[in-house]
């Protein structure tokens, strides 16, 4: 907080004065008036104290000045809290009427909006710090409430010189939070980031407890998925974090990566243990792994290891290593290589296949993939002896579905006890045995 008049001096005192409802003087670094000093500290401090008692006390006088300057901003805007400071009438910030002791409200407000979201002290009767005092005091609300007022916080805001720039416009305008809004969704920083990320990262700077607490939880969920596909607690190192682990929050809560993705990078951390990478080639490692599994690919870890290498090393590209993984795909599924080449990947062409094996065979979809023996079989099916050459030969999801009904597991799912039992209840009804 910073004053005006009292040169931050917390035991400040102003002159006497004849008030409406009898004789008062102003107190502290925000020269509050006594008749406010009780019920305010009440309310914004948690204990009811005398005008002694709060000049005595500085964090009281500083709960005040803060929690009734935030009241007042949300209830008025910056000029209506500016002249109910002053005051005590929000709508009076046009008034050139002189006070005693001290400038017309308009000069007053002006003057606040001058100096970019400060409230200077006065006040009068009711809301009013001060009514012309002549020790009268500025308090000035800080970075985090005035940004808070915008639904942020100082520390975002100061994350990005372009929110920090328009963060000054919106405080020297008093701009509404709404209009605030608006802008914020023009800035480059807004059209630059998924909207998972932005809640990420937001959170992370407006309210750092959930944040915190989010990162907890996601962390113990991790741990039983990495304990899963093999990692044992390599996330943790003597109970703390790894880089992995930070990594594997951030992809599942700023990017929102879904589990069954996260378990499959996990998963191809297994091997490599020590020689997992980090940095340029760490993000190269990712980015291959992911391309090869969304394209039913398999190379070895030795592979991944000397070309990430070549990458960051300068020997060659990651666009001519995707190449390599997209051209092997469409080796792989031929009915499908014009897709493939034009950048689609397998696994969404294989999206069909995907469903029908979960539905009927009872199984997650998120545990069906390019590798399940029924979606490798219809992807890679090869053209007939009266097609074309070339022309590949996707099976028809009828055919695929009557398939995946000779596979043993369908005998034991809920629909093949149904099926099964539909069956008998028409041959007994057939043969007349049953209605």
């Amino acid at each position: 907080m910073t004053q005006q008049e009292s040169g931050g001096n917390y035991g400040a005192l102003g002159i006497w004065l004849n008030m409406p409802y009898g004789r008062d003087r102003a107190y502290g670094r925000y020269q509050v008036m006594g008749a406010n000093v009780g019920p305010w500290t009440a309310k914004y401090f948690g204990k009811r104290l005398t005008p002694q008692q709060f000049v005595a006390n500085r964090a009281a006088q500083d709960a005040v000045a803060r929690g009734h300057l935030s009241m007042l901003v949300k209830k008025h805007g910056y000029r209506g809290a500016a002249s109910a400071w002053y005051s005590g009438n929000a709508s009076l910030h046009n008034s050139t009427k002189p006070q005693p002791g001290g400038p017309s409200i308009k000069d007053y407000v002006d003057s606040v909006m001058a100096r970019a979201g400060t409230y200077k002290g006065g006040g009068g009767a009711s809301e009013g710090a001060t009514y012309g005092s002549t020790a009268t005091a500025t308090p000035r609300l800080d970075d985090d409430e005035l940004a808070a007022q915008y639904g942020l916080s100082a520390g975002l805001i100061n994350s990005s010189s372009e929110l920090k720039s328009l963060f000054k416009q919106a405080v020297a305008g008093s701009w509404s939070a709404a209009k605030f809004q608006a802008q914020l969704k023009n800035t480059k920083w807004w059209a630059t980031q998924s909207d998972t990320l932005r809640k990420y990262i937001t959170l992370k700077y407006t309210d750092p407890a959930t944040w915190t607490q989010n990162r907890k939880e996601a962390a113990a969920k991790l741990n039983a998925l990495a304990v899963q596909v093999g990692l044992g607690n390599q996330l943790r190192t003597n109970g703390t974090p790894t880089k992995m682990l930070d990594s594997a929050i951030y992809y599942s809560l700023a990017l929102g990566w879904s589990d069954q993705r996260i378990k499959d990078w996990l998963g191809t951390r297994v091997q490599v243990h020590d020689g997992y990478m980090w940095g340029e080639a760490g993000q190269a490692w990712d980015k291959l792994h992911e391309l090869a599994y969304l394209n039913g690919v398999k190379v070895s870890n030795q592979w991944y290891e000397n070309n990430v290498r070549a990458v960051v090393s300068g020997k060659t590209t990651l666009q001519t290593l995707e190449d390599y993984i997209r051209k092997t795909a469409a080796g792989q599924y031929s009915a499908y290589a014009d897709q493939i080449k034009a950048g689609m990947n397998v696994m969404d062409l294989a999206s069909p296949y995907i469903k029908a094996t979960a539905q009927i065979l009872e199984l997650a979809e998120s545990d069906v993939d390019l590798f399940n023996p029924h979606v490798a079989k219809a992807m890679t099916a090869k053209p007939g002896l009266d097609q074309p050459k070339g022309s590949g030969a996707q099976m028809p999801l009828w055919q695929f579905e009557t398939e995946l009904r000779n596979d043993p597991l369908w005998r034991k799912t809920n629909n093949a006890r149904e099926s099964m039992m539909s069956v008998a209840r028409q041959v007994a009804k057939d043969f007349g045995m049953a209605f």
